[in-house]
């Protein structure tokens, strides 16, 4: 069984550990200052180990996977402090951690090959996250079938080329559901002012989303193809998407990417 040690259990590591749970394959340890207490409530019953701080781990740890998933600006406190502690370098180093550089671990474990950088997004939480992959170039095929085995748990997992691409997909898979979200929001908030109660509205937005993207997967046509079978000339489709054209939706889109693309490299420095 594959000894995994969580640093960091917020709503992405949260998420994350919902679906590893309920695998026998993996032992897990996970590090938690601030949620301590609650986490150790939650997983009483269950094949967990709770550790408060990072200084609590033996001097001498053996874990096959350490996963780091703090916030960004705890980061180097962590690092400090697991520097102090002797690990195999043969250990793989995962970090979820957005915008932190592969060469972020490298400058504190330069002898270790196996380290990668992930970008998973919340719907981990029912096994359906979209998983973006980076390996460090020395990193063996071994520990790459062992990472992308892992966060395949939580959903779907794909190996990028080059790091340059995790920044990328954190604007768009990483931060993509708080988007869809709001989007929602606005949609059954505008059904809402039709004149539909709450709950209604909720039904009809969401199941909209939800066959429209079920759809879209098991159809040959690309979505902007689909647009056109929904939308017939003169009539109330159209009449909406003339609003979406006007207001320019795409370039809006593309602005709100930019922005969390930025932000994620303003991260990494």
């Amino acid at each position: 069984m594959k000894k995994i040690l969580l640093i960091g259990c917020g709503h992405m590591g949260n998420a994350l550990l919902t679906a590893w749970i309920k695998t026998d394959t993996y032992n897990l340890t996970i590090i938690d200052p601030i949620k301590y207490k609650s986490l150790k409530n939650k997983f009483k019953n269950k094949k967990v180990e709770i550790i408060k701080s990072v200084t609590d781990l033996k001097k001498n740890i053996n874990f096959d996977i350490i996963i780091f998933a703090t916030k960004p600006g705890d980061l180097n406190d962590v690092l400090n402090q697991l520097c102090k502690i002797k690990i195999n370098k043969k250990t793989i180093l995962a970090s979820i951690i957005a915008g932190k550089k592969i060469k972020t671990f490298k400058k504190n474990y330069k002898n270790f090959k196996n380290i990668f950088r992930v970008m998973p997004n919340m719907p981990a939480l029912i096994n359906q996250s979209m998983n973006c992959v980076v390996a460090n170039k020395q990193a063996n095929r071994l520990s790459i079938n062992e990472v992308l085995k892992l966060f395949s748990y939580s959903g779907k997992t794909i190996l990028l080329e080059s790091e340059k691409y995790i920044d990328m997909a954190t604007a768009i898979s990483g931060s993509g559901p708080g988007f869809v979200f709001n989007i929602i929001d606005a949609m059954e908030s505008a059904a809402n002012k039709l004149g539909f109660k709450k709950e209604i509205s909720k039904i009809l937005v969401t199941e909209t989303f939800s066959g429209s993207v079920n759809l879209l997967l098991e159809n040959k046509l690309n979505a902007k193809e689909l647009v056109s079978t929904v939308a017939t000339k003169g009539g109330t489709t159209e009449a909406g998407l003339k609003i979406m054209k006007k207001n320019n939706l795409h370039k809006i889109f593309e602005e709100l990417t930019r922005a969390a693309y930025k932000k994620a490299k303003e991260q990494g420095n």
